[in-house]
């Protein structure tokens, strides 16, 4: 009976050697073409939902600007695009967040002023803002108006400054130490060689009452906050940050010719990939990015606003973001700026 039996059992020891001999093949032929099925997939970005994460409350112009270009990011990629916000400790949650995700290329950040600031405002970040992200393009940026009640006496930035200069109290309000407006003011302060005293809000619109009676002599503010109040006939605006004047608002000087040789500060905001992501997914994300800023509808949703949409990608935008990490460096050492750690 063992003979006749024997002839059944040979298919099974023969699979057993080919199992033995297939395996390792089978595993090595795995490992050569997993890249090249990671790279296919990544050139083919995004094949499933992208999370935009946003490290500010909603309602600003870093929310809507986020949910403007997700939008139309998945009408072009047929992808859903989601924006979810993770604000607190100055930017930083947010930003940590999408750090920690490194190599997932369906994520992104939305970051801004506070990306470049916070590398000299505080001492341990728990992320390297050169090392664990990948900057992917600038998604919109404006100038800051100065502008104060319509009660104060100042003409302009010159009479503000002279003010200054003779001994009476200027008050410039800002969203909280280290924000764009904080270290706008810190900037006029040190270019016009005038004192200039800082009243810091915890964000949001809680200046605006104080500025407008008076309680705060101005405040350095987004176009999009500002001009309603602009429009209503409660704020005057006496300069603009930008190198030329802003075709929004032709009227308003620059700080520069106010007196403030090469005065420019720029609120910008852009997407940033975390570390480790393939350059053919960037270079995808870059593209939609651009694709979806050349939207008639969305230009000139924020050009009304006096906000620039678009600009460099990739390479070029991460040279930017590095020349604005240094200047507010610069900025923050000699104005010996610090914030509650």
């Amino acid at each position: 009976m063992d003979n006749l039996l024997e002839p059944a059992r040979r298919p099974h020891r023969l699979r057993q050697c080919l199992s033995k001999t297939a395996i390792p093949v089978v595993l090595a032929l795995a490992g050569l073409l997993a890249p090249q099925a990671r790279a296919a997939q990544e050139a083919s970005w995004p094949t499933r939902q992208v999370r935009i994460i946003v490290p500010y409350g909603p309602g600003g112009i870093a929310d809507i600007s986020a949910r403007s270009i997700a939008q139309k990011m998945a009408e072009n990629t047929g992808q859903p695009f989601v924006v979810e916000n993770k604000p607190g400790a100055d930017t930083r949650i947010g930003t940590e967040y999408v750090a920690r995700m490194s190599g997932d290329s369906h994520i992104l950040l939305l970051g801004g002023g506070g990306f470049a600031v916070n590398n000299a405002l505080f001492d341990k970040l728990p992320y390297d803002t050169a090392s664990d992200f990948i900057p992917v393009g600038l998604v919109v940026s404006n100038p800051l108006l100065l502008v104060t009640g319509i009660q104060q006496p100042y003409a302009n930035l010159g009479e503000l400054i002279a003010a200054a200069k003779n001994g009476e109290t200027i008050t410039l309000a800002s969203g909280g130490n280290g924000t764009l407006s904080h270290m706008s003011m810190e900037l006029l302060s040190a270019a016009m060689g005038a004192p200039i005293t800082h009243v810091p809000y915890k964000g949001g619109s809680a200046h605006t009452s104080d500025v407008v009676g008076g309680r705060v002599t101005g405040i350095f503010e987004n176009p999009s906050s500002a001009l309603p109040v602009l429009r209503a006939g409660r704020y005057k605006a006496i300069a603009i940050t930008s190198a030329a004047r802003n075709p929004a608002m032709p009227d308003v000087p620059t700080v520069a010719e106010s007196g403030a040789a090469d005065f420019e500060v720029v609120n910008w905001f852009g997407l940033f990939a975390p570390a480790g992501v393939p350059e053919a997914a960037v270079e995808r994300m870059a593209a939609a990015l651009t694709q979806a800023l050349q939207a008639r509808d969305l230009r000139e949703r924020f050009m009304r606003d006096g906000v620039a949409v678009g600009g460099p990608t990739t390479r070029e935008f991460g040279r930017f973001v590095a020349s604005e990490t240094e200047k507010w460096a610069e900025v923050v050492r000699t104005r010996n700026i610090s914030v509650d750690r």
